[in-house]
């Protein structure tokens, strides 16, 4: 395919941006598709760590580190988007501390893991069909926004949450390409 453009070649199709489904399922609720606006997908970042030998530093590669998802939805009435963020907080063990002794405790990650579950990212061809799907592993919240009210504007609400993980994993449905190493 050398001098070819890839806009010449019908077998070549590149990846868009309105083509993916996320899906954001705990073990009691879960966010609507339809109402998701965006998704920002999985990304690391990998340290470096300087050694010094004599005159010279040399660079290696160092720790991993998955960056947080950020995630837009509308928020319907019907289902109420607002209500299931919350409830998962409380399925995670996350209690109004109306006591001193509630004040005192703290949820559990693995509480909190299971009542986010997975959430998946899939991206779509042209005929609606999977070509990738990210995984995020032990997700969670660590940032929850409801939105913003104005009486001067009739936009929709818009609520965003970003999610921390340790890892994403990566499945590819092409048979064109390599497969991905990421797998679970």
């Amino acid at each position: 395919m050398a001098g070819q453009r890839f806009w010449s070649d019908v077998s070549v199709e590149p990846k868009r941006q309105y083509r993916w489904m996320l899906t954001l399922q705990g073990a009691e609720e879960k966010i609507e598709t339809y109402a998701i606006k965006t998704v920002k997908k999985p990304s690391f970042q990998v340290s470096e760590v300087p050694v010094q030998y004599v005159a010279h530093t040399f660079y290696y590669p160092g720790r991993v580190t998955w960056q947080p998802v950020e995630i837009t939805f509308i928020d319907p009435v019907v289902p109420d988007q607002t209500s299931v963020i919350t409830n998962m907080i409380v399925d995670g063990g996350y209690k109004i501390p109306k006591t001193e002794a509630i004040a005192r405790q703290s949820f559990s990650k693995s509480e909190l893991v299971t009542a986010i579950g997975s959430p998946q990212i899939m991206q779509l061809d042209a005929a609606g069909g999977p070509i990738e799907q990210w995984t995020l592993n032990n997700s969670f919240f660590t940032n929850v926004d409801f939105g913003q009210l104005d009486y001067s504007s009739d936009e929709l609400v818009i609520n965003s949450i970003t999610l921390r993980y340790d890892y994403a994993t990566l499945e590819t449905f092409s048979g064109a390409g390599p497969a991905s190493k990421l797998t679970p």
